[in-house]
């Protein structure tokens, strides 16, 4: 009984006819408070064969853990936020080093959305930490939910994607 979006252009090819409903999976969705399964629906478009699935905002493509379980502990790895305890359930600090060091790379790819969606231009400094902070505060001023689906919607990677 999931609201599931109907699709009426192919992501892939572009075409303009609704996407038939292909089937679904069951998927892992990891927070500090609990861990959830819930079901993805997958499409098919009827043009180039080419399926997609729709995730919801907080889950991330290839991520068990949920967009604001890990924006938390990146926020609290560069000192952003203070510790909140809950970061324990992503196990180990090389789980949180991995999604830090994700974002770090990735903050060329933000500079470009921002500059081309927003007219943005991040600043210019050596010193990563302070970079990913700048860009971690403009997220949030946009909307972190939104600002990553336009991403994905305009072609950019997201920015924990490898």
């Amino acid at each position: 009984e999931n609201d599931f979006p109907l699709l009426k252009q192919c992501p892939h090819c572009r075409a303009k006819r609704p996407l038939h409903r292909h089937g679904y999976y069951e998927r892992n969705a990891l927070t500090p408070h609990g861990d959830y399964r819930i079901w993805i629906v997958r499409y098919r478009c009827r043009e180039c064969l080419k399926t997609v699935s729709v995730l919801p905002s907080f889950l991330l493509p290839y991520f068990q853990y949920t967009l604001s379980a890990i924006w938390q502990v990146v926020k609290e790895q560069l000192g952003l936020t203070e510790r909140t305890n809950q970061a324990p359930f992503l196990l180990t600090k090389d789980g949180i080093i991995f999604y830090v060091r994700r974002f770090c790379r990735n903050l060329s790819n933000l500079h470009s959305f921002f500059a081309r969606r927003w007219r943005i231009i991040g600043p210019i400094v050596k010193k990563e930490k302070e970079r990913a902070s700048w860009w971690i505060r403009t997220l949030e001023e946009h909307g972190l939910y939104s600002a990553i689906r336009e991403m994905w919607e305009g072609g950019f990677r997201h920015p924990f994607a490898n």
